[in-house]
């Protein structure tokens, strides 16, 4: 780290006294869109007996405090692999035959939230200097989930959507005028770093009104949207409603089949009784005849 710091403070002092050798970053900053591949270079100056076994390159990402953390390192035009840090090994990569060219390009593949930020690329070959670029991550809030409730007086509509910076939820009726109604809106940091945020409104639709969710990101000034229908919410409940309607049909014909069995059942025995009644009048007929 000492002899790194040295080869800094020299990169800084020397383009100024001899101006013979100096990095140039054709770009200050590079938007990657989260896991996409990325790269960024910085230049320099090479002659025609080039050497590729006599240049070292450094590329650092440079932490809040000011202390910076390896990404790559070019040994005297051999990767120095085992000091890559992990979370960079396989993802992180120096594009070697560029160097001829007097590209020092890196490239990050797989780009995650953890990306951004600066860094710096140091060039040491017939001299020592450095330029810093920045790094900006950005995940759409292009995949929206809706969910739509409907009750008895109110309606729920759910918006909930993955992305990063962390945008803002507008609500809107679906001809753009405003929704008076506050909704209520919350988010976490999933453990990949993006934002997971849901926004619930509750408002009292109208048959056929449409309504509109819109994450607006104020750092990015992009925006998507998706729009929710009453309709919807109300073909729906009648999907919802059928099941009650096999219950009471359940219970209707528990209700019917066992009284129906004890009509018959009362019927037979009414018809048995009356048929042995029948019998004994008839009886008793004959033996009244028998008499006389």
């Amino acid at each position: 780290m000492k002899t790194l710091s040295l080869l800094i403070v020299l990169g800084a002092q020397l383009p100024l006294v001899t101006g013979i050798f100096m990095v140039t970053a054709p770009r200050t900053s590079y938007i990657a869109s989260y896991g996409n591949n990325i790269t960024m270079e910085c230049q320099f100056p090479v002659e025609s007996n080039f050497n590729a076994n006599q240049i070292k390159v450094y590329w650092h990402y440079v932490l809040d405090d000011g202390t910076s953390r390896l990404v790559y390192q070019l040994m005297n035009g051999k990767p120095v692999l085992e000091a890559q840090p992990q979370e960079y090994r396989e993802r992180a990569f120096l594009l070697l035959d560029e160097l001829r060219r007097g590209r020092a390009v890196l490239e990050i593949n797989q780009v995650r939230v953890s990306d951004a930020g600066t860094y710096r690329c140091l060039i040491d070959l017939n001299g020592v200097d450095y330029k810093e670029t920045a790094l900006e991550v950005r995940a759409s809030y292009k995949h929206i989930e809706t969910i739509k409730t409907k009750e008895k007086k109110e309606t729920e509509f759910v918006c909930q959507s993955v992305g990063y910076p962390l945008a803002e939820v507008i609500w809107y009726y679906a001809n753009g005028s405003d929704i008076n109604e506050t909704a209520n809106t919350t988010h976490f940091t999933g453990t990949d770093g993006l934002y997971n945020i849901r926004s619930v409104l509750r408002i009292k639709a109208e048959t056929n009104d449409a309504y509109l969710c819109m994450f607006w990101n104020k750092e990015t000034n992009m925006n998507t949207s998706a729009i929710l229908h009453i309709k919807e919410v109300e073909k729906t409940d009648e999907n919802y409603d059928k099941f009650p309607s096999m219950k009471r049909s359940y219970l209707i014909a528990a209700i019917v089949v066992p009284v129906t069995i004890l009509l018959g059942f009362i019927m037979i025995v009414s018809c048995i009784l009356k048929s042995k009644q029948s019998e004994q009048g008839i009886k008793r007929i004959s033996d009244t005849s028998s008499l006389i």
